[in-house]
């Protein structure tokens, strides 16, 4: 039986998610090693001043996620509001976003490989299918977030690892 989009993509925002949420628990407990409050030391972190910091890669990685979850299902998202400010306020979003990813079944998913969908862009709007929405811009998007979100974290002495990246991808 060959591969669906949503074998793909559904386990893949899963464990994502799970690796993010990880990464958190990781700075909260280093938080508390150290002495710090890490609602004062992570959410507003980032790695140069010009970037913006880890809450907006919480916020827009779970934005990736439901855009392309609408884009898979032929349902408009419902936008979460963007006000978190703790770290237990990212760890609540990552599990909303979870059970939104949960939500979606493979029938919702598979018929809708080859439906076009617009991706406006600042020059130019792309018109894509769902698959290569999903697979080139969602799922990229996605990843982008999370893995700036652990750089934020390890740049603040975290001590994470790949391991702590790959973890939940690898978990059964």
């Amino acid at each position: 039986m060959p591969t669906s989009l949503y074998d793909l993509i559904i386990p893949t925002f899963i464990k994502g998610l799970q690796t993010f949420d990880h990464v958190l628990t990781k700075a909260e407990q280093y938080a508390k090693e150290k002495g710090l409050n890490a609602d004062e030391v992570f959410p507003q972190a980032r790695l140069v001043d010009d970037q913006l910091p880890l809450v907006f890669q919480v916020q827009n990685a779970t934005k990736a996620v439901q855009v392309t979850i609408g884009r898979l299902t032929g349902v408009e998202p419902t936008f979460f509001q963007d006000n978190e400010k703790t770290i237990a306020d990212l760890h609540a979003r990552i599990q909303k976003a979870l059970e939104a990813v949960r939500s979606v079944k493979p029938e919702d998913v598979n018929s809708r490989e080859d439906v076009k969908v617009e991706l406006p862009r600042p020059d130019k709007t792309l018109h894509l299918t769902v698959k290569e929405a999903t697979l080139y811009h969602g799922q990229t998007n996605f990843f982008f977030h999370i893995v700036t979100g652990y750089s934020i974290l390890r740049s603040k002495g975290v001590p994470i690892g790949k391991g702590d990246y790959l973890g939940s991808f690898l978990a059964q």
